[in-house]
């Protein structure tokens, strides 16, 4: 506080500055009073904040005790935990059994090729699928940039690099969960880029097979009893089941032709039996074929003696009937979209000899049935089935029926798992070494005469030759073995003629022609011997370009060679076996063709490798035998007469490999035995094989045998439980307690002492722990009747002894004692769940209305099929979304159930696609390729820019600039590929096949997905992309079905309730549906007498209601069961026991928002916030107090300082006068 002016008795010699002090001090007492009170306060929050933690503690360990879980009392061991370790719960049964691992599950793994490096561009651009998710490659990515990718994409498979040794690195692929499954990796671009990274060959099988059928053994005779072609003492005979229905066979009489005859003339549904005939090493065999089902159950032995079921009852030989794609969660949506691909492959793929086109970027799952349908009449034809995972999700297939017969195009059917390329049919690879000098020929005259050549023709024979071709070609060229320097940029054709005449010997002659006006050439005479360089010859017109030497180039015409006769090369190397190889190959004439060092080089190996010329002009070594090979080269020419002939250097530019598969290790299931029984599983965790018990298999070894024991009175993590209750209530009963203690000797007791709301708590916590349970059994109804009470000091305690016994003896009823309970009366009302707001007791139950789910029936029966295509939209009411079913002419209401609740179930990815089509010519649509400049009518400019705005699928905010850097190279291709960029890979991004940009979210569900094109158009142009609107909203599957009921459409949500209801948009006379909504009801009733919340089926006491506010109850009852019933329904009776009791009452004083300690809190702050206020009033009054008291003493002080000068003046006069 600031004390202004100070002075310390200046005139009067008084210490003022004390004397003002001193009266302050007295009237700041009443302060210093108040913020001691403060300082009390605050040590009362700390107190509250420590009661609280530790009520909050002992909350914690009321919740434990307030659930079933608790009461658990089975305990698991293993006699070899380090092989299989165990784990159970209360569903387990007592007892032992004994745990066999053979085989622990395991990870798929593959292996790419050898790579020589980690880093350097593979050259490979495409894209490949793993698990449904695409990853896409870029030319300059190397085996590091792959692996990033792999791991980036969360596809459930890890990458790794693995370098076996200098210059061999490879790529490790492995699944993240063990099992058979693995993982799925399928070709997805038109470069076959996992050809490329050497994880698939090019053999290709179907991945998923449809089995319909099985085969039996082969037989030497089709007429003959099995029993006797088989030699069976006692032939077996039992009623089998083929299909659904039953046929007595008897082997002792029945042949193959009797049963196929008896399974035939059975007439079961689909099903056809037949005989092969074929013929093996000249020896007829006969093989009976079941078509039509997978559904065998024998009797007696029969189907295991003739082969069709083997030993454990699987199918011998199943018959594949067709093939089926992966799995995916939409058929509706694009397939490249839910892949997640850049680019969709398309191709015409062949099914069953018939070519179909599929374009993966447009077409969906039902596209792609579709067009199977419409291809085939009858004998082949595809369906999309569902399954749903443990999640109830929708699970959608394609399913081809009728052939196997399946010819890929653009990885098409690769790409959504119908096809899959082999992991094993690697052939052993041939070693190849290859020189990093790419030879040229010179090229031929191109404006040959009888004795020489002429140029072009030109508009100049004064203006320099640049001036008229815009090449500024230069070099020494040779010309009759005579060297001539030109340079275009300033030689016109009259200074080539004199340099050439300067230089050429006799007889070899240069002159300009006048060939017309304004025409004029240069024609050299005398000789053809004509040596190129710098391309001068060339751009005159004079020579052709040289190209790649070939085996068939004479040494003569190698271009910068200059080789002589009699110049050698040496030749050496090893061989595939490391062995020293060196040998000298002679030129004896120029004339001679590069074949004859081929063959020297061959010869110089023993004739084991093959030399040849590549395309780019460089000499090949391959070994002639294929695998790991130690094959080297070195060409070295010597140039005796001068020349300058270089054959560079021969590295490995394919790594000789032995024969491999890229499967590592295959995925595989765990086969264990329980008991002696033999069982496989996906994975080392068991949940399901045992009621109740994990098992988790840690080590295999055959033969060794793990006893599992399993005991249902451990009741010691119960005990644990309680015993920390206690402890938790007597630490927060002791810390409210010394609040309340009295110190004798300082006279103080504790900063809470006398609170009422501390002595509130206190008394409620400790009567829940007192009092009885109603509704309880007498015995067992309070804590102390099962060893839990108050000492005589207060603190609760354990009596070990009851405790031990009603745990063992009386489980349940400790159980009840704790946990909250609801019994219904009627069978028809279920208890579902209370709050903390609902009283226990015994309420009444009335229903006046019964939940019912929205439903649609066809007034119609139909048993035919559909006389014209039509269109089925279904708009569901809680999400507002549609599902649009394209119905067929020629579909049965079967056909019609399948379409509707195909689409109806899948999840559905949300599709934009531009307003405008462009063109390249008026009519021909643009394509992803087409160039910038090709686009019909728009005129666009090299430096045009396209803004790029959208919102992606969780509405974050996108922009990006998109700059046309050249028109006649930019394409439309590489705008998508921006946007594509812009939204992290997310959407597909394509052009239809009418030129319209298509973007489809590689997410399915609501989307906020937007994009938007502003063409700037800087140039001038009309480049017009149009709007980008929505053509398919994205959604999850619709929570409705469709089914038959006797012969009519019907239409049911699966939800009860107002709530879920939908709306039928179109009329479908034929099926007698008409558009309408339709809506279910909720249930009305009342609880206790007081109208409930009707919310499906779910009836729920309203918020305010006398003791029922929250109680939840279920009613299952229809419609004609109140009908028959009338509205009561009896009762429902809810119990809380201790640990429900308590949990309620310590949330009501611990929430932190408005709980009674934060409410305690909240007061004494406000009280804190008064005595502030008060304070700072005092403040104000005793300052202005102080400053008055400065005031006055300065005035004294100024009146006695005047006196003193008087009297000094009067006793200076009165000096004066003496």
């Amino acid at each position: 506080m600031s004390q202004g002016v100070s002075f310390s008795g200046l005139g009067s010699g008084l210490d003022t500055d004390s004397i003002i002090s001193q009266l302050i001090s007295i009237e700041r007492r009443p302060i210093n009073l108040i913020q001691r009170r403060q300082a009390t306060l605050e040590q009362q929050k700390g107190v509250l904040n420590s009661i609280n933690s530790s009520l909050m503690s002992l909350q914690s360990s009321a919740e434990s005790l307030a659930t079933d879980d608790a009461f658990s009392i089975v305990n698991a061991s293993s006699d070899a935990s380090s092989r299989v370790s165990v784990d159970a719960s209360n569903e387990a049964a007592a007892g032992n059994f004994g745990v066999e691992v053979m085989e622990l599950a395991k990870a798929r793994r593959l292996s790419s090729r050898s790579f020589s490096s980690l880093s350097d561009s593979l050259n490979l651009s495409g894209e490949f699928v793993v698990n449904g998710k695409g990853i896409e490659l870029d030319t300059d990515d190397g085996l590091l940039d792959i692996r990033d990718k792999i791991n980036s994409a969360d596809a459930g498979i890890t990458a790794q690099l693995l370098t076996v040794s200098s210059g061999d690195s490879r790529l490790i692929l492995t699944a993240d969960e063990v099992g058979s499954n693995g993982f799925s990796i399928q070709d997805a671009s038109t470069t076959n880029v996992l050809q490329g990274l050497g994880f698939t060959s090019s053999n290709v099988s179907i991945k998923n097979d449809f089995f319909n059928g099985a085969r039996s053994g082969q037989f030497l005779e089709s007429d003959l009893a099995i029993g006797e072609l088989l030699s069976l003492s006692s032939p077996p005979s039992g009623t089998i089941t083929v299909g659904n229905d039953s046929l007595d066979i008897d082997l002792s009489s029945d042949s193959l032709e009797s049963i196929r005859d008896k399974i035939n003339q059975a007439d079961i549904e689909g099903v056809t039996a037949s005989i092969s005939v074929n013929d093996v090493d000249g020896i007829t065999r006969y093989q009976p074929e079941v078509n039509g089902t997978t559904n065998f159950v024998d009797d007696g032995g029969v189907l295991e003696s003739i082969g069709v079921l083997a030993n454990g009852g699987g199918l011998a030989e199943a018959v594949a009937f067709g093939a089926e794609s992966d799995v995916f969660v939409s058929s509706s949506t694009a397939l490249a979209s839910l892949m997640g691909l850049a680019n969709g492959p398309s191709g015409t793929i062949k099914i069953d000899g018939q070519e179909i086109d599929i374009d993966l970027a447009e077409d969906s799952l039902g596209d792609i049935q579709t067009k199977i349908n419409e291809t085939f009449s009858e004998a082949v034809s595809a369906s999309i089935i569902s399954s749903t995972d443990d999640e109830d999700n929708a699970l959608l297939q394609l399913r081809i029926v009728g052939t196997t017969d399946l010819v890929d195009d653009g990885n098409v059917l690769e790409s959504i798992g119908i096809l899959t390329g082999s992991n094993n049919a690697f052939e052993s690879v041939a070693q190849v070494v290859t020189s990093n000098a790419a030879l040229q020929e010179k090229g031929a005259l191109r404006n040959e005469t009888a004795s020489g050549a002429k140029t072009d023709i030109f508009s100049s024979d004064t203006d320099s030759v640049e001036s008229q071709t815009s090449s500024s070609a230069n070099g020494t060229v040779t010309i009759s073995g005579a060297e001539i320097e030109i340079d275009l940029s300033t030689d016109s054709l009259n200074d080539i003629r004199d340099k050439i005449n300067l230089v050429v010997p006799d007889g070899v002659t240069a002159v300009v022609n006048a060939v017309g006006p304004g025409e004029f050439e240069l024609e050299i005479s005398g000789t053809q011997e004509m040596v190129d360089d710098g391309g001068v010859l060339n751009a005159l017109g004079v020579v052709e370009d040289s190209s790649a030497i070939n085996a068939e180039t004479l040494f003569s015409n190698i271009v910068g060679s200059s080789v002589e006769a009699g110049d050698t090369i040496s030749i050496s190397g090893e061989d595939r076996n490391g062995q020293q190889v060196s040998s000298t190959y002679t030129i004896s004439s120029t004339n001679l063709k590069v074949q004859s060092l081929l063959n020297s080089i061959e010869q110089a190996y023993g004739n084991t490798v093959t030399a040849s010329i590549d395309t780019a002009g460089r000499i090949v070594l391959r070994d002639d035998e294929a695998g790991a090979s130690e094959l080297t080269l070195n060409l070295q020419a010597n140039n005796e007469g001068g020349g300058t002939l270089e054959l560079g250097s021969a590295t490995r530019t394919t790594t000789g490999t032995d024969a491999r598969s890229s499967e590592l290790q295959a995925g595989q299931d765990a086969q264990f035995r329980i008991n002696g029984i033999e069982l496989t599983r996906a994975n080392n965790t068991i949940t399901d094989a045992v009621e109740g018990v994990t098992l988790n298999l840690l080590e295999a070894e055959e033969g060794e045998l793990v006893n599992i024991t399993i005991n249902r009175d451990d009741t010691s993590a119960l005990r644990d439980n309680i015993s920390s209750f206690v402890d938790q209530f007597n630490t927060a009963m002791d810390l409210i307690n010394e609040q309340f203690a009295y110190d004798e000797a300082t006279q103080t007791a504790g900063p809470m002492a006398g609170d009422s709301t501390i002595l509130s708590l206190q008394t409620r916590l400790r009567s829940i722990v007192t009092s009885q349970v109603d509704g309880l059994d007498e015995g067992f109804n309070a804590l102390v009747l099962v060893g839990i009470n108050f000492d005589r000091t207060g603190r609760l305690q354990i009596d070990e002894d009851r405790l031990t016994e009603v745990l063992n003896e009386n489980l349940e009823d400790v159980r009840k004692l704790f946990v909250a309970q609801g019994n219904a009366s009627d069978d028809e009302v279920d208890y579902v769940s209370s709050n903390s707001r609902t009283t226990a007791g015994d309420y009444s139950v009335a229903v006046t209305q019964v939940a019912s789910a929205a439903s649609l029936i066809g007034s119609v029966e139909f048993e035919g099929e559909l006389n014209q295509d039509q269109t089925l939209e279904i708009i569901d009411k809680v999400t507002g979304k549609p599902a649009s079913i394209q119905l067929s002419a020629g579909d049965d209401l079967d056909s019609i159930v399948s379409q509707i609740n195909s689409e109806l179930n899948s999840d559905v990815a949300e599709v934009r696609r531009a307003s405008i089509a462009n063109t390249t010519d008026g009519n021909a649509a643009i394509l992803a390729s087409t160039a910038f400049a090709d686009i019909f009518g728009a005129g666009s400019q090299s430096g045009d820019t396209i803004r790029i705005n959208g919102t992606s699928h969780d509405g974050t905010t996108l922009s990006r600039v998109f700059t046309i850097e050249d028109t006649t190279t930019t394409t439309v291709g590489d705008l998508l590929s921006e946007a594509r960029s812009m939204f992290g890979g997310n959407v597909s991004a394509n052009i239809d096949s009418e030129g319209r940009i298509v973007i489809t979210d590689n997410q399915v569900g609501s989307s906020n997905l937007t994009l938007t094109l502003i063409e700037e158009n800087e140039g001038g142009g009309s480049l017009n992309f149009g709007s980008i609107e929505v053509e398919t909203e994205g959604r999850l599957g619709l929570d409705i079905m469709a089914s038959n009921k006797d012969n009519r459409l019907s239409i049911e949500h699966n939800g009860y309730g107002e709530r879920n209801g939908f709306t039928v948009s179109t009329e479908l006379s034929e099926l007698g549906l008409s558009a309408e909504t339709v809506e279910g009801q909720d249930v009305q009733g009342t609880i206790d007498g007081q109208e409930a919340d009707g919310f499906g089926r779910i009836l729920t006491g309203k918020i305010g209601a006398d003791n029922v506010d929250g109680l939840s109850l279920r009613v299952n009852l229809t419609g004609d069961e109140l009908a028959e019933q009338g509205e009561d329904q009896g009762s429902v009776n809810l119990i809380f026991g201790v640990g429900r009791l308590l949990t309620d009452e310590l949330r009501a004083i611990t929430d932190s928002f408005d709980g009674t300690i934060k409410n305690r809190e909240r007061a004494i702050d406000d009280t804190i916030d008064d005595l502030d206020s008060r304070i700072a009033d005092m403040e104000r009054r005793i300052e202005q107090k102080r400053l008055n008291l400065v005031g006055r003493f300065a005035s004294l002080e100024g009146s006695i300082a005047t006196l003193q000068s008087q009297g000094n003046f009067l006793s200076s006069q009165l000096a004066g006068l003496k």
